[in-house]
C-alpha cells in the first residue's frame, strides 16, 4: 500500500522529534521513547533495518552515526535494565573515578533476578527514592549512595581518597555519610562496613551501628575484669516490653552506646529519652557512654562501671 502524503509527513515529524529526544540522551531512545512519538513496532525494526539506528539491547536503539561514548553506555545500561547507574559507574558520573573500560554498574530490586549481558548488575532492597539524582540525563545513586557502596567493590585506600575528594568538593558531608551509614547498616550488607570504619576514623565522636557499640562496650568490660553482663534484657513495662542492650538485671543497671542516634532525627531521640525516663522511674540505673568515650577511655568507663556495681550490690 502506497503511503498517503499524510502519513509520510506524520512519520517525518516523529523522526524529527526522535531524533530531537536522542540528542538530549547521548545518542539513544527506546522503543517506548518511538511509540510516544507517533511510531509503531514495525516502524521501528524497519528502521534498525534501513541501518539508521542500531539496537543495544532489548527495547534500547542507538542513532546511526551519534558518536559512542561513556555515558552512552551507562545510560543505555540503566534503560536497558531500568535500574540506576551505581558503584563504580556513579563514581565515574560524579567525577570521582576517571571513566574506564569496565563494565558498567547498576543497582535494581533485590527481587529482579535477570542478568544483562555487559552489564554489572548489583541487586539491593534498601535503595530508596532520596538515594538517587539525575546527572546528564542519567539515573544514578546520589554522591552519598555512591560512597556508601564502593566500599564492597574497591579497597580502603581507595576509598578512603575518593571519601576525602567528595567532601572536599561538596558532594556529601561527614553528618549525611553518618545518617546514610546507618541506614543501611546490618550484617553482611557488602560495602557498609568498610565505610563506616572510615567514619570513625574520621571523626571518632562518630559512633558505628548499635552491634558495633555493644561489642566494644562488651569487650571493655570483659578486659577490665568486670562480671558479665545480660545481652538484649527485655523489661516489661507497664505492659510494654523494651530490651536493653547490656544489662545486670539483678542490680537494675544498664548500659548504652550512643551511636550515630544523638545526631539523627528528633522522633527516635525523644523515644529513647522517653524510654530511658520510664526505666529510671520504675527503679533501673542508666549509664550512657559516647563512641568517643568507649573509644579513648576504657579504662575510665570500665571505672565508673565498677563503681556502680559496688554501689548497687547489697
Amino acid at each position: 500500500m502506497t503511503p498517503t502524503l499524510n502519513s509520510v509527513a506524520m512519520t517525518d515529524g516523529a523522526d524529527r522529534s526522535l531524533a530531537r529526544f536522542a540528542a538530549d540522551h547521548h545518542g539513544l531512545y527506546r522503543m517506548e521513547d518511538a511509540r510516544r512519538f507517533g511510531l509503531t513496532r514495525r516502524q521501528v525494526t524497519h528502521r534498525v533495518r534501513q541501518g539508521r539506528a542500531d539496537r543495544v539491547g532489548t527495547g534500547v536503539y542507538r542513532v546511526s552515526g551519534a558518536p559512542r561514548t561513556r555515558e552512552q553506555q551507562l545510560l543505555a545500561a540503566t534503560w536497558r535494565t531500568r535500574g540506576v547507574a551505581s558503584h563504580r559507574s556513579a563514581a565515574e558520573v560524579h567525577g570521582l573515578l576517571p571513566a574506564g573500560r569496565r563494565r558498567p554498574e547498576v543497582t535494581v530490586p533485590e527481587r529482579q533476578a535477570h542478568e544483562f549481558t555487559g552489564v554489572t548488575v548489583h541487586r539491593s532492597s534498601d535503595l530508596i527514592d532520596s538515594d538517587v539524582s539525575v546527572v546528564r540525563g542519567i539515573r544514578t545513586t546520589d554522591p552519598t549512595r555512591t560512597l556508601l557502596d564502593l566500599g564492597a567493590v574497591v579497597d580502603g585506600r581507595r576509598l578512603e581518597a575518593i571519601v576525602h575528594q567528595a567532601l572536599h568538593r561538596g558532594l556529601t558531608h561527614l553528618d549525611v555519610l553518618a545518617a546514610g551509614y546507618r541506614r543501611i547498616s546490618r550484617p553482611g550488607r557488602a560495602g557498609a562496613g568498610p565505610i563506616g570504619a572510615l567514619l570513625r576514623d574520621l571523626d571518632p565522636a562518630m559512633g558505628p551501628a548499635e552491634s558495633d557499640l555493644e561489642v566494644l562496650l562488651l569487650q571493655i568490660l570483659r578486659d577490665h575484669g568486670l562480671p558479665e553482663p545480660v545481652r538484649q534484657h527485655p523489661v516489661d513495662i507497664g505492659g510494654h516490653v523494651v530490651r536493653l542492650d547490656v544489662a545486670y538485671p539483678h542490680l537494675r543497671l544498664f548500659l548504652e552506646g550512643d551511636g550515630f542516634g544523638v545526631h539523627g532525627a528528633r522522633t527516635p531521640f525523644e523515644d529513647d529519652r522517653w524510654r530511658q525516663n520510664l526505666l529510671v522511674v520504675h527503679g533501673w540505673w542508666p549509664m550512657r557512654f559516647t563512641w568517643r568515650q568507649l573509644r579513648s577511655r576504657p579504662g575510665e568507663v570500665a571505672s565508673q562501671v565498677r563503681r556502680k556495681i559496688i554501689d548497687l550490690t547489697p
